[in-house]
């Protein structure tokens, strides 16, 4: 059995059970909406502390209690909100921007979000300052605002959910990859898909996706933790095995997590 350490900036988990979903709206094109605080991951202090504690970030929020700076290893990003604009097509919008910044200050990438009526980005354009190249994501909810479809150029992330919960997730970034989650009736505790090893979506979009999530732009947190998950490789025929380990402090507030590979 093969212990694989989990404390990373890569994951994270915390207690979500009071965030609000989106309003159930379908989005379209010309639909507007602007970001809600009570959507924003860590909008409480007891969040904060986890990710701080556990994955090594830290987080500023603004008067309206939304993200302004959110710090982690190697730099930072800071966000700044701009309401009600007209795009290229006219069309009007609520702008996120997001600038990734290093320990110089520097600003090394731009990501600008378009909100929808949801609260959530529907579109966004990350341009990385060093060589110009410039990127567009899709995003796509179902009604109660969990993410199920992310594009970003050629590449392709699908979610499902049941009850509340992440259940698989396919990535068709470099490998086509499912992965496949179980949940047991042990945890309320809320769990962030995009930050969850072993699937490594934070690896396949680099860090622009995990900010999004934290600052409240990427959609509904899964209910629960879950106990365990199946990764199938599907062009190679390889499968894993993983179990998830919890440490709860004696208050049983979450401070920690690893998973093994069985």
């Amino acid at each position: 059995m093969q212990v694989i350490r989990g404390l990373l900036m890569g994951i994270g988990l915390l207690m979500v059970g009071c965030i609000q979903p989106g309003d159930g709206v379908d989005d379209d094109v010309n639909n507007v909406g602007g970001v809600r605080p009570e959507q924003v991951v860590v909008g409480r202090e007891r969040w904060r502390t986890f990710l701080g504690n556990v994955t090594g970030y830290g987080f500023v929020l603004n008067v309206n209690g939304l993200v302004d700076t959110i710090y982690y290893e190697g730099g930072y990003a800071a966000f700044s909100y701009r309401d009600e604009y007209r795009d290229a097509n006219n069309a009007i919008n609520d702008m996120v921007e997001m600038k990734l910044c290093g320990y110089d200050d520097a600003v090394q990438r731009i990501c600008i979000f378009n909100i929808g009526a949801n609260g959530y980005a529907k579109n966004a354009t990350e341009t990385d300052l060093a060589t110009g190249d410039s990127y567009t994501w899709l995003f796509g909810y179902d009604r109660q605002g969990y993410l199920t479809s992310l594009r970003v150029g050629g590449d392709m992330c699908t979610f499902e959910y049941e009850d509340g919960n992440l259940v698989e997730y396919t990535n068709d970034v470099e490998t086509d990859e499912t992965f496949f989650f179980s949940y047991s009736s042990m945890s309320s505790h809320g769990y962030m898909p995009y930050f969850h090893s072993p699937g490594y979506i934070e690896y396949d979009f680099g860090p622009i996706l995990p900010l999004a999530y934290l600052a409240g732009l990427a959609g509904y947190p899964s209910a629960n933790l879950p106990s365990s998950c199946e990764r199938e490789r599907d062009f190679e025929e390889i499968y894993w095995t993983y179990e998830y380990r919890y440490v709860f402090s004696n208050e049983g507030a979450l401070v920690g997590l690893y998973y093994i590979q069985l």
